[in-house]
């Protein structure tokens, strides 16, 4: 059974809810709740040893928590988040995200989804608003406003209330979950967060909005800098001159890959950035998309996606994007071109990435810029039944070669370029990288996940909801050492240092593959500095762990000021250096 039903869908699909406060029964009392790389090197150079990519260890599908197929219509407790992420507190206006079981035989369109707060109607509506998985849920924003709501509430989600499917939904015991939520006092939050608000500047290209008391409100002098290079690149690389300014949103939290756009971009900046720290990359990367918009409003995904990693100059850093292309065949990652046109979110971030890039960079540079931005501009989902096919008949119409003919000679284009180790060694780890990171999120910070994140409108969001949608994350003490260590294996690997960021990844991944327990003696130590610091009143935000000594930034638990800490371990205890 599938609950898939839209086909792929552009990233940048903005969802929206209804929501009504009408009276309804009371729901029934007995409803159920709840590899080494062998190439030759050099003798100075240490072989690097990095599992294999391809390991079926960290998958990017979340099997972890595979069951069996339900026969019918259901819903599971699992199934509903409630944002802000974790805690409700008084005054927030609570989004509700359901994602159900919808058999093969159901249109998801036809379900109908009721949320009620305390046997009162908040929100009403269907599944009808796909994620980047294409998984069929619903979407209720900002549909029940908690002020003066401090204590327990009963909320209850339910599907097709009214009976009206029947064949795929025998069983009506499933079609509810009944959740105890909590809301907090306000008072209990940070002085910061509580008095957070929206904080807007402007720039020659673009409106820049933060929200106060951030990371992204504290450095905003020098990142109005940067959003101005970023956005000055990306028009450059496309030859197009902007006919609007931009809206760019910086926020305090892992959202996906770190960044989306629509109408406007979303931007992770945050001190303990777990997922990459390639923040120019990431804003020139969402700049092109759009830009693009104004020559190619209909553009397909996986064009869309390989112009932006070509526009930006490589995906998380500057990097030359054929050896790197080269480099995914080599290592046996390639994915064969009509699969990833068709299929592209779900195919493995990194090489789905890549790959698009690589074959945007070879038809740049083999019909030039010109030719390639008509051809870009003129390929939509609707030229043909799939979006392999429509790629295959205007490479035809533009360039006079099938798309099997052009795959074949890019592919031998690449087999010409020479085999760099280092890059092969740095694609491999970046790969194993981002797969670790994914599985922390699915585990403990699953809002985070990319195919399944609820990717807000962010003009909607400034006016209608929460800064602490975009703020507020986990930061328990599980998080915030599994975050400082995928912080540190990024930094190391970006040094070049690949023996150290693999280090830190085994050990990461037997946090995970332990329920959290850190029994690894690496992870250990980071707990246990974590911990220490944490009980002393700081929010450790980073750690470069060198031995028996640490350089850690933190800050205090109501300011984004941030302070360099140096530590020396002594037996088992951290102790403060400076």
């Amino acid at each position: 059974m599938s609950r898939k039903f839209f086909g792929l869908i552009v990233l940048f699909v903005l969802l929206v809810a209804v929501g009504c406060n009408s009276p309804t029964a009371v729901p029934p009392t007995n409803t159920p709740t709840g590899a080494v790389l062998s190439t030759d090197t050099p003798q100075d150079t240490p072989t690097v040893q990095i599992p294999p990519t391809n390991t079926p260890t960290l998958p990017e599908a979340p099997t972890e928590t595979a069951v069996a197929p339900q026969p019918d219509l259901s819903l599971d407790e699992g199934d509903v988040i409630l944002y802000p992420v974790p805690e409700i507190y008084a005054g927030d206006k609570v989004t509700f995200q359901v994602l159900a079981h919808v058999p093969d035989n159901v249109d998801p369109r036809t379900v109908t989804v009721h949320v009620l707060v305390d046997y009162q109607d908040v929100a009403e509506g269907t599944l009808s608003s796909p994620n980047l998985a294409g998984d069929a849920i619903g979407l209720f924003e900002w549909a029940w406003d908690t002020t003066d709501n401090v204590g327990e509430h009963l909320v209850h989600v339910i599907l097709d209330r009214f009976d009206t499917v029947s064949v795929g939904d025998e069983n009506r015991d499933n079609n509810q979950v009944m959740l105890t939520v909590a809301v907090h006092d306000p008072l209990e939050l940070p002085p910061n967060e509580r008095n957070a608000t929206w904080v807007t500047a402007e720039t020659d290209c673009c409106n820049v909005y933060v929200v106060s008391g951030t990371a992204a409100y504290r450095d905003l002098p020098d990142l109005l800098v940067k959003v101005e290079t970023a956005v000055d690149l990306a028009a450059s690389r496309l030859e197009e001159e902007l006919n609007r300014k931009i809206d760019i949103y910086l926020v305090d939290r892992v959202i996906g890959q770190g960044g989306y756009a629509g109408n406007a971009v979303v931007i992770s900046y945050l001190d303990r950035q777990y997922a990459s720290q390639g923040f120019e990359q990431v804003l020139t990367h969402e700049a092109v998309h759009i830009i693009d918009r104004q020559f190619a409003p209909d553009r397909i995904t996986f064009l869309a996606e390989g112009l932006a990693v070509w526009g930006s100059g490589g995906h998380y850093k500057i990097e030359n994007i054929p050896q790197r292309a080269a480099a995914l065949v080599a290592l046996d990652q390639y994915i064969p071109l009509a699969q990833l046109i068709d299929d592209f979110y779900p195919i493995q971030h990194e090489i789905g990435y890549l790959e698009s890039a690589g074959f945007v960079s070879y038809l740049i540079d083999t019909y030039g810029w010109p030719r390639f931005k008509q051809f870009y501009a003129d390929v939509a989902a609707s030229d043909a039944p799939t979006m392999s096919q429509a790629m295959d008949l205007n490479l035809q119409q533009y360039f006079g070669i099938t798309l099997a003919q052009a795959e074949a000679d890019w592919l031998a284009y690449l087999a010409t370029l020479p085999q760099d180790r280092n890059v092969l060694i740095d694609l491999q780890t970046t790969i194993r990288y981002f797969n670790v990171m994914r599985n922390y999120q699915r585990l403990y910070d699953p809002t985070a996940y990319f195919l399944t994140a609820w990717l807000p409108y962010p003009g909607s969001l400034k006016t209608e909801g929460n800064p602490s949608d975009l703020t507020r994350h986990p930061d328990g003490e599980v998080n915030v050492t599994l975050e400082v260590m995928l912080q540190a294996a990024d930094v190391a690997s970006r040094a070049g240092d690949y023996n150290k960021a693999n280090v830190l990844l085994d050990s990461v991944t037997r946090v995970l593959e332990n329920d959290g327990v850190f029994i690894d003696p690496l992870a250990a130590s980071y707990l246990n500095l974590v911990r220490s610091l944490t009980n002393q009143g700081y929010e450790v935000q980073q750690v470069l762990l060198n031995g028996d000594r640490a350089e850690v930034k933190v800050n205090g638990a109501n300011t984004a000021v941030l302070t360099q800490l140096t530590l020396t371990l002594f037996g088992q205890n951290w102790v403060l250096s400076n």
